[in-house]
């Protein structure tokens, strides 16, 4: 490049800067211009405010009246209650809830918020506004050491146009997936509560039946013995067995070799050989068979101390109530809003005009640079 070159390079970037500071008002005023753009922008913008809750695995305290009923039905079936896996189990359940776009949808859908959000609205809209609610406005973020070390629970943020609105829903929010989590839990712990009551009840009403059939059984073999002996003649079991004229000891003999044995091992426990032991001692039999109440095993009584302790237990149960988190930070009311940051777009908006403005200048001498000598020929 020779020493010419050089100097019209230089006396071309003063040219330059001396056009520039000509059209000083120009750059200012274009630079206004898009800075009033910028601030339409950011005064008539949608705001955006954030409220964050962090949450934990809850405390035994948060399991309340769970707590005592789970207790108690562990000691009443000889077991011991694991607190700290329910804790566990139920706050894994609130995790998964809160993750389902099924539930958020659910939440949002029956929300006074939304509901409010789509009057007017059509149906697309609505569903790309319930959409957004679902997927962008709902955040979740589980501890990480590295980007956030003071996180120690799940951190539940949801943002809205207002911080009364944003930390509302959040709140409405987080008490819905934990009462679903609950229900969950207590269902089934209420399925298997159910089941064990229903099978109690059947081995108890099983033992009245049978036990009701037996006595209905025997009573109607000694009153139809009753009857036989009265038809043949026999009163008194020993005097049916005593030795008549007309009988010989041959003859006899059978029926005191039943006499010598058990009644329980002999013919005469049978129905068929009940009427031989007369018509008093049978008859004896069917009035305290009668007036007596039937007679239970051990587990019969078992059983039914059972009950007497599960079934009110159960009714307790379905009324119980527990948390399935606890907070570590609950949902704060946001002091500071995310966007727009109207100061910061303002100076963009100056700066932007600033540099646009410049350059239009600029490219504009370069034109007129080049293209002048042709003009002049």
């Amino acid at each position: 490049m020779t020493e010419k070159s050089l100097k019209n390079d230089e006396i071309d970037l003063i040219e330059l800067i001396s056009i520039l500071w000509k059209k000083k008002l120009w750059i200012i005023l274009s630079s206004f211009i898009f800075t009033a753009i910028a601030g339409v922008y950011a005064f008539t913008a949608k705001e955006q405010w954030t409220s964050s809750a962090e949450v934990i695995a809850p405390r035994t305290l948060d399991l309340g009246d769970y707590f005592s009923v789970r207790k108690e039905y562990a000691r009443i079936l000889g077991g011991e209650f694991d607190a700290g896996a329910t804790a566990s189990n139920l706050f894994s359940q609130f995790n998964l809830i809160s993750e389902s776009l099924d539930e958020r949808r659910k939440f949002f859908v029956q929300s006074d918020f939304y509901k409010k959000k789509v009057e007017g609205k059509s149906e697309t809209e609505k569903a790309q506004i319930l959409s957004e609610l679902i997927s962008k406005h709902i955040t979740i973020k589980k501890p990480d050491s590295k980007k956030e070390p003071d996180l120690i629970g799940n951190k539940i943020s949801f943002y809205a146009e207002t911080p009364a609105d944003a930390q509302n829903v959040l709140s409405q929010f987080i008490s819905t997936i934990n009462q679903s989590a609950y229900q969950i839990e207590l269902d089934n712990f209420l399925l298997y509560f159910n089941e064990l009551v229903a099978d109690l009840n059947y081995e108890k009403t099983k033992f009245e039946r049978d036990l009701s059939i037996h006595k209905s059984v025997q009573l109607e073999n000694l009153e139809n013995a009753l009857r036989i002996a009265k038809e043949a003649g026999i009163t008194e079991y020993a005097k049916s067995l005593g030795i008549t004229n007309g009988e010989s000891a041959m003859q006899q003999a059978p029926t005191m070799s039943e006499a010598k044995i058990p009644l329980s091992d002999s013919k005469l426990s049978d129905s068929t050989y009940l009427f031989m032991l007369g018509e008093k001692y049978l008859k004896a039999q069917i009035d305290v068979l009668k007036d007596s109440s039937v007679v239970y095993p051990p587990r019969y009584y078992q059983v039914s101390s059972l009950l007497s302790e599960l079934e009110p237990l159960l009714i307790k149960a379905k009324q119980a109530k527990a948390n399935a988190f606890s907070y570590q930070a609950s949902p704060d009311y946001p002091v500071v809003k995310d966007k727009p940051k109207k100061g910061l777009i303002l100076v963009i908006g100056f700066i932007i005009g600033l540099i646009l403005s410049s350059i239009f200048i600029t490219l504009s001498f370069i034109f007129k640079k080049a293209y002048s000598p042709c003009l002049e020929k």
